[in-house]
């Protein structure tokens, strides 16, 4: 299918430029052939009509035809053969116009043979510009396309991270559970698994609600907190109006293994990681804070994991989202606002 008939928009606007180019169809047609504005619709519409079918027909085979790799000759002499026809096309069927309406509207023919080489010399210049129009497209399509690949590549960069040195510290947990506490050995096994599968299966998509990266994000802490025990406390308070915001996957998530590993598990006796989120308006704003050494050896708090995040942001929403980094003492705190898609009824 034509993207332009994706979306009731793209209908709507194809429409539209193809009443535009009718209005000054008949005007030409006025000026030129001297018909009345009846008469002048009359031709028009079916001029248009063809046109507009014919200038859809560059989206399927113009990619066998690449600006950057096809010889110019080969692109001028393909383009203008292309033109040439289209306007023999356009013409026979205003001569079918001139049949059909002949009767209606005396010695049409006659008054219409200054025009035949204004319409078909217009008929070649329009679908010369749908040509240039859907080589503009594909060059959207390529950028959208490389953005999206960008975005897959960050996410999966980002899970490389964080997913190995995870894995290793519960496997690690799971193998010390595993002779003294068997039943919490298999629910950790249990849950690390749950987290890894969700992971991947959200990975796969650009968006997700925001109450599934909080579940996903509950998952990882269930993991780790069998890990911490009583060294790690959560405390959270989540807005009911931001769960169905559409977000990036594995936003949040990061920013709170970022607190433990360079907060909660330096500290001796643990501390609490408190995660807030509201609804302003149309964005999320999201806090994550928690306690850590400031004595203790330095550590990069400010890791790849926050550094993706805020790539990530920034490739999707640019200056609409903002990630704030403030430290007060011994509390990091991670403030994160970002616009809220409201979640459309087919996600």
């Amino acid at each position: 299918m034509h993207p332009l008939f994706k979306n009731k928009s793209g209908i709507l606007s194809y429409l539209a430029v193809w009443v535009f180019f009718g209005l000054m169809l008949g005007v030409v047609l006025i000026a030129t052939a001297r018909l009345r504005a009846i008469e002048s619709a009359a031709m028009t519409v079916p001029v248009v009509f063809v046109l507009s079918i014919e200038c859809l027909g560059p989206w399927y085979f113009l990619r066998s035809l690449p600006l950057g790799t096809t010889p110019p000759v080969k692109l001028a002499v393909t383009f203008l053969i292309a033109a040439i026809c289209m306007a023999a096309v356009v013409m026979g069927a205003v001569h079918i116009a001139i049949a059909a309406f002949g009767g209606m509207f005396p010695d049409l023919e006659r008054r219409m043979h200054p025009a035949f080489p204004v319409l078909a010399g217009m008929a070649m210049l329009i679908y010369l510009l749908a040509i240039a129009l859907h080589y503009v497209l594909f060059a959207f399509e390529s950028s959208r396309q490389a953005e999206l690949l960008s975005r897959e590549a960050e996410l999966k960069a980002l899970k490389a991270q964080v997913n190995p040195h995870f894995l290793f510290n519960s496997l690690n947990s799971i193998s010390a559970l595993t002779s003294v506490d068997p039943a919490k050995a298999r629910a950790m096994c249990v849950r690390l698994s749950e987290f890894l599968r969700n992971s991947l299966r959200l990975g796969e998509r650009t968006s997700i609600p925001f109450a599934e990266e909080l579940a996903l994000t509950r998952t990882y802490l269930d993991v780790e907190q069998v890990r911490f025990g009583r060294r790690l406390r959560i405390m959270q308070d989540f807005d009911e109006e931001c769960t169905d915001c559409e977000v990036p996957p594995l936003l949040v998530q990061p920013l709170v293994e970022n607190s433990i590993k360079h907060g909660i598990a330096t500290l001796v006796e643990g501390g609490e990681i408190t995660m807030h989120a509201r609804r302003l308006r149309d964005s999320v704003f999201i806090v994550i804070e928690n306690p850590f050494d400031p004595e203790g050896p330095e550590t990069r708090r400010n890791g790849f994991g926050l550094a993706s995040v805020r790539n990530r942001l920034q490739a999707r929403y640019g200056s609409a989202a903002r990630l704030d980094i403030q430290v007060d003492g011994s509390r990091y705190r991670v403030a994160l606002t970002i616009p809220c898609d409201a979640r459309s009824s087919n996600a």
